[in-house]
């Protein structure tokens, strides 16, 4: 990754005029190859009840640090492959990436100054200078170690949910504003193992540490996009002064579901299996033939 505008063997050229944003949002994800990135559930609330549950995600919200959480995000997207390019991969790429109508103003300055706040908040490395380029490696999601691909284990520190790639290619990252995507992978973390979860706004702040008002306003304007459904159920409550109270559950829709998430991941997963036994017969092939046959006496 770089801050400087070079060209790279990364950076898609789509046609002469050079590549829009759409074009290179698209190159990236293919380039990821699963229809979706991972993000560690530490990402929205540590895991030990009995010590605060807070985490990155409020520090973005709280601090008002939007562009640092998409270029966050946009980075451990891409880092399934990024990580194994020899060289960064330049700013203009980053900022045409996130560029879109109704969205963050990016250039090469604001991208430079996220970049320096990432680094504050501990979720990149020290930038490595290599040349005239910057090299960034992204850290866990909760700033305490240097990140690893969460997958393969079930630990709760590195149990994870994700975000699909429609998220980059319908522009969602531009339309929705902090308290939105803020709501967004809280229900998309909550539901990583069930179709709904639920919550209420008084205790958003002790569990995520997001303001009532902050999770309100994400709601409303997830509701009113139609990435979130809400379902209400009626309960007993014998302490109530009605007898009862009413439970709201909430669940993302179309691709952002979770019956589409796991469908995804299934097919990623059949996918990979599928390429590996491709390969091992490959290669068993090939040491057959390259074996030498014996001479019989």
């Amino acid at each position: 990754m770089s801050t400087t505008t070079h060209a790279s063997a990364a950076n898609p050229a789509a046609s002469p005029e050079g590549s829009s944003p759409t074009d290179t949002r698209a190159f990236m994800t293919k380039l990821a190859g699963r229809g979706y990135s991972q993000f560690r559930h530490i990402l929205v609330q540590l895991p030990d009840e009995d010590k605060p549950r807070t985490s990155t995600l409020s520090r973005m919200v709280t601090g008002r640090r939007h562009r640092e959480l998409l270029l966050y995000m946009l980075l451990i997207s891409c880092w399934t492959w990024l990580s194994k390019q020899d060289e960064p991969l330049p700013a203009g790429a980053w900022t045409r990436a996130l560029t879109a109508p109704g969205s963050l103003t990016w250039s090469p300055s604001t991208l430079s100054r996220a970049w320096k706040h990432l680094e504050e908040l501990g979720l990149i490395e020290e930038r490595e200078r290599e040349d005239r380029l910057v090299r960034v490696t992204p850290r866990r999601e909760d700033a305490q170690e240097a990140y690893t691909p969460p997958g393969g284990r079930d630990d709760r520190w590195n149990t994870y949910f994700t975000i699909p790639d429609v998220f980059w290619h319908d522009e969602w990252f531009a339309k929705l504003t902090m308290p939105a995507l803020a709501v967004l992978l809280v229900v998309a973390k909550e539901t990583s193992y069930q179709d709904e979860c639920r919550f209420t706004y008084n205790r958003m702040d002790a569990w995520y540490g997001l303001k009532a008002r902050t999770v309100q306003t994400g709601v409303k304007e997830l509701r009113d996009a139609g990435l979130l459904f809400t379902r209400e159920e009626t309960i007993s409550a014998p302490l109530s002064a009605t007898g009862k109270t009413i439970q709201v559950h909430y669940s993302l829709t179309g691709e952002f579901s979770y019956a589409s998430r796991i469908a995804m991941q299934k097919k990623a997963q059949a996918e990979l299996r599928a390429r590996e036994k491709k390969a091992s017969t490959k290669s068993k092939v090939k040491m057959k033939r390259s074996t030498p046959r014996t001479k019989k006496n």
